[in-house]
């Protein structure tokens, strides 16, 4: 059984569960407020639900049946599968699970106020039927429009990173960081344009990617690589691989984005000449099938300029146990990608909940971790979901000061 087919059987009962609930509670709403008959009011519900599941319910078939045009079209987001079944889809899961915690605290609220429930039913229930429609409105609507803004857009982030003893003809110098861009059917040019375009307005001294040029195949590798190629820095352009780039061809990777003069470095160190200090690179391979060895880690250090004003570390993935190693070593910059800053974020009651925290805490943003500086960056391109919510695509800007 594929690792997609066995996610996909993992996920689907507790979509089932939410929808079910959340529609439930809806036809109860509905129920009290309009003179609507209950049995239309349910089909009505149940047919909306059942319509927004479909889509997982064709991979499934697809991959069960072993239907390879269906499983192609769905996978590989074809317009009318698109239209019809992916996007329906996710939009309305985001809205069911965004409104699911509101509507179970509403039924614990009248668990634990029992006494003023038996006292004001009636208004409890009818205040309650209320809030759970007022609040189906607000989602339904605010969730497309987040979509559509996250999805579409991307935004710069500016950070700045204090380093001690930096030297004079160092500092304000300008690291652009990029990551993911997922060059696919989703990550449509212009968006890829507006992404390069907006890294070369920041007058980079150095740019950085931390890999995933591609999200499956080969197809579109080339273009990919053509679109790194317009990204201009004083020092040049540098990438390590992702876990994606490993999944589809990273020998070919490698060699378009060397013919569109982007440097991809894996498990090396380099250093770059910043008049007259020096600036470390160290690239350290770290993806889901390949991860780096203590010999490697050790090389490394060893091979490393200690002698170079600022420290850099470039990875794919933020793992722990690589941070512990920059924390030891003193490197005073890990930037790394991969998590697209949890691309689908949920903040029930302020708490941001996506499925990159089941990886790592440090899914977005900028840390530091003692000494050391963590900059994870969303990156652009998409994987598991066709769409960004409260998470939008971003370059990352940071420029080096000296600590005080």
């Amino acid at each position: 059984m594929s690792w997609f087919l066995r996610m996909v059987l993992l996920i689907l009962p507790a979509i089932l569960l939410v929808y079910t609930y959340t529609g439930w509670r809806l036809t109860v709403a509905l129920g009290q407020l309009t003179s609507w008959p209950r049995p239309r009011i349910r089909r009505s519900v149940r047919f909306v639900a059942g319509y927004l599941v479909i889509y997982p319910l064709l991979l499934l078939l697809a991959s069960l049946l072993n239907a390879t045009v269906l499983n192609e079209a769905l996978r590989s987001g074809q317009f009318l599968a698109k239209l019809f079944f992916i996007f329906p889809f996710w939009i309305g899961l985001i809205i069911v699970v965004e409104i699911f915690p509101f509507l179970l605290a509403l039924d614990l609220s009248r668990f634990l106020l029992r006494p003023l429930f038996k006292k004001y039913q009636s208004l409890w229930l009818k205040s309650q039927a209320l809030v759970t429609i007022s609040l189906f409105a607000i989602i339904a609507v605010y969730v497309p429009v987040r979509i559509l803004h996250d999805t579409y857009s991307v935004r710069l982030s500016k950070r700045e990173a204090k380093i001690p003893r930096l030297p004079a003809e160092v500092e304000g110098f300008r690291l652009v960081q990029l990551s993911d861009l997922q060059a696919d059917p989703y990550t449509g040019e212009q968006k890829m344009l507006r992404y390069i375009n907006l890294a070369n307005a920041q007058n980079p001294d150095l740019i950085v990617f931390c890999g995933d040029l591609v999200t499956r195949g080969t197809d579109h590798i080339e273009h990919g690589a053509k679109m790194m190629g317009r990204l201009q820095a004083r020092l040049g352009v540098y990438a390590c691989l992702g876990d994606h780039d490993y999944w589809a061809n990273p020998q070919a990777i490698a060699q378009q984005l060397k013919e569109n003069h982007v440097t991809t470095l894996e498990d090396s160190v380099l250093t770059l000449a910043a008049s007259p200090s020096k600036i470390s690179l160290t690239t350290v391979t770290n993806v889901y099938n390949r991860r780096p060895s203590v010999q490697t880690l050790e090389r490394l250090r060893q091979q490393r300029n200690d002698n170079a004003a600022v420290h850099l570390l470039l990875s794919h993935q933020p793992s722990d146990e690589l941070i512990q190693f920059a924390q030891r070593q003193g490197y005073h910059l890990l930037l790394a990608g991969h998590t697209h800053g949890g691309q689908v974020v949920f903040k029930p009651f302020g708490i941001p909940l996506n499925v990159s925290q089941t990886e790592t805490r440090y899914y977005s943003g900028f840390y530091q971790i003692g000494s050391l500086w963590l900059s994870v960056t969303n990156g652009l391109g998409l994987t598991f979901a066709p769409l960004r919510y409260q998470a939008p695509a971003e370059v990352t800007l940071i420029v080096l000061k000296r600590k005080s």
